[in-house]
């Protein structure tokens, strides 16, 4: 009975499988792959509606993507067994070539042959990952990869498992005996929920010779009925311009849609909208522009409703009421920072890349700097100057050091701040650069006095050095001078990198007289008041008897450029004598 039951009971199974129990999963992941053909070019702005991205056209980590849209498509991670070095390369001989006409740090590219190779110790698994959100809206995202000497092995999973994974079926990638065309896939999904991913891996899954490798060149991602929006760029006027107030300037826009037709331009300084143009050529005209530092931007609205805008326009508008005056020079073989720098001085990368020393027991004025683009910053040690020091923190004592730090890329750059007052002081600035030309900007934070712009120091195959002085003061107390040290421009787009040495600052607000203000005696406290100056250190002090031989601090104030008020606490009654000392 129990045989002739066994067929009733497998029928059923199958029935409950198939109709009871149906696949509860309701995203979709759905690949194709298709090769590309030798000599191609694959146009990235009109593929990429939503987001793309492209590697490897000026180095390893060059990385241009889609201007004017929210990042979707992420930068690659290396694949490969980490206990051994992993790393990725460009390379410059891909089959085909890939155009863009919207793109950032490059805004226009025609048929680059570059991408990037990943290597492992361990070649077999090695390659690279990628990510991409993904909700219940269908997308589209087509990945562009190559192989040398190798066959791939492409995977796409979504993270809530809404889907069956896609892995690349036998003859459905890229198979090459020794460099020949790529393909690429195409992976249809959708999430069953919100906020959820899509993760791209492409490995290397067997090597045909020594030196077997994946390759990795683009992505673009769009949906259906995906509006490419507009690209706009503003040309005028040019970034970091400078104009004395009131200003009366031109702002004059270029843009261009690539799926319809640009219906309008809007200008804004910050989220003040300026005016608004119709038709090429976009222009408005801004009439006394007060004192400032604006960001100008223009955006574009295309036909279907899509609003993009512009990379930001820094530009200056100042005054005369404060003090500002600039020189640079080439700088002398040895600098000694202890005698320079009688206010504050500091230097970069005495032995790494994060190595930050400055002059010990005064305030700090000079500020370490803060990374401009996405680095990562790097240490050097055969500078044209050598510095040394002896009143130093963390590092009491150099002497003779060629070091500093640099960066690479024409988005990278550095900026730091000091002190600025109604008082003289001089900031020396010593900087460089590879393949280059610099950009030096500084400026009084009131815009008392007319900032400086320099793009003098460059060096088209080779090092160039230079030390800026700045002579300033303000308007009023409590400013800050912003320095900001960045490329304009890169002779070679791979090794091309501004450098970062030290800085040395001379003067500093006068000692003048000094009053307790003010004072009130409660029941239990003695309240008093001051006047402080910007970049002095205060210190309260207190006994109980004159004449004194020791003398009790209170408490500890850095100067503000404002009245402080102090309060101590009589807990014990009698008699108390107070002073102020000021560094």
């Amino acid at each position: 009975m129990f045989g002739r039951g066994f067929p009733l009971l497998r029928g059923l199974v199958v029935l409950l499988a198939c109709g009871s129990f149906p696949d509860a999963r309701a995203g979709t992941l759905v690949g194709t792959f298709n090769p590309i053909a030798s000599g191609s070019n694959v146009n990235l702005t009109l593929a990429g509606k939503l987001d793309w991205v492209h590697w490897g056209l000026y180095g390893d980590a060059s990385i241009n993507r889609k201007a004017s849209v929210t990042p979707q498509i992420s930068n690659f991670t290396v694949l490969g067994d980490t206990n051994d070095f992993l790393g990725a390369f460009q390379y410059v001989d891909n089959e085909n070539g890939y155009t863009w006409h919207d793109g950032t740090p490059i805004v226009t590219m025609t048929n680059t042959i570059t991408g990037v190779w990943a290597y492992s110790a361990t070649p077999i698994g090695s390659g690279f990952q990628l990510t991409v959100p993904a909700d219940t809206t269908q997308k589209t995202l087509e990945v562009f990869v190559g192989a040398f000497k190798a066959k791939g092995r492409f995977t796409a999973v979504l993270s809530d498992g809404s889907a069956p994974g896609f892995t690349n079926a036998s003859g459905a990638t890229v198979d090459n005996p020794n460099r020949g065309p790529g393909g690429v896939f195409a992976m249809s999904y959708a999430a069953d929920s919100p906020g959820q991913t899509l993760t791209i891996t492409w490995t290397l899954e067997s090597s045909q010779g020594q030196g077997g490798n994946v390759t990795l060149q683009a992505a673009v991602l769009t949906a259906p009925g995906a509006n490419n929006p507009a690209f706009v760029v503003l040309n005028a006027p040019q970034n970091n311009t400078v104009l004395a107030e009131p200003a009366t300037m031109n702002l004059e826009a270029s843009a261009q849609d690539f799926d319809g037709t640009v219906t309008n331009v809007v200008f804004y300084a910050g989220t003040n909208q300026l005016g608004e143009s119709a038709s090429a050529p976009y222009s408005v005209t801004w009439t006394n522009a007060a004192r400032g530092h604006y960001a100008l931007t223009a955006c574009a609205q295309d036909n279907a409703g899509g609003i993009s805008c512009s990379r930001p326009v820094d530009v200056f508008v100042h005054g005369f009421t404060g003090i500002q005056s600039n020189s640079v020079a080439f700088p002398p073989a040895a600098i000694d920072l202890t005698s320079e720098g009688t206010a504050d001085w500091v230097h970069w990368g005495l032995s790494t890349n994060t190595s930050f020393d400055y002059k010990d027991l005064v305030p700090r004025q000079i500020s370490n700097f803060t990374l401009i683009g996405p680095g990562p910053v790097r240490q050097y040690s055969d500078n044209f100057t050598a510095f040394s020091w002896s009143d130093g923190t963390p590092t009491t004592a150099a002497i003779g050091t060629p070091t500093g730090v640099f960066i690479y890329g024409i988005d990278g750059g550095f900026r730091f701040t000091v002190p600025a007052d109604p008082y003289p002081r001089e900031l020396r600035v010593y900087a460089g650069g590879f393949s280059f030309q610099g950009e030096f900007l500084a400026y009084l934070s009131d815009l008392s006095a007319q900032p400086f712009v320099d793009t003098s120091v460059s060096n088209l195959f080779g090092n160039q050095y230079a030390v800026y002085s700045i002579q300033y003061r303000s308007e009023t107390p409590g400013q800050q001078l912003v320095v900001v040290y960045r490329p304009f421009a890169l002779s070679d787009p791979v090794f091309g990198n501004v450098t970062l040495q030290a800085a040395t600052l001379q003067g500093e607000a006068p000692l003048v007289p000094m009053d307790l203000v003010d004072p009130v005696v409660t029941e239990t406290n003695f309240v008093f008041s001051f006047s402080s100056l910007w970049g002095r250190v205060y210190s309260v002090e207190w006994t109980d008897s004159l004449p004194a031989t020791n003398w009790t601090t209170l408490a500890t104030f850095p100067g503000t450029g404002t009245m402080l008020s102090v309060t101590n606490e009589m807990t014990n009654g009698g008699q108390g004598f107070y002073r102020l000392r000021a560094e």
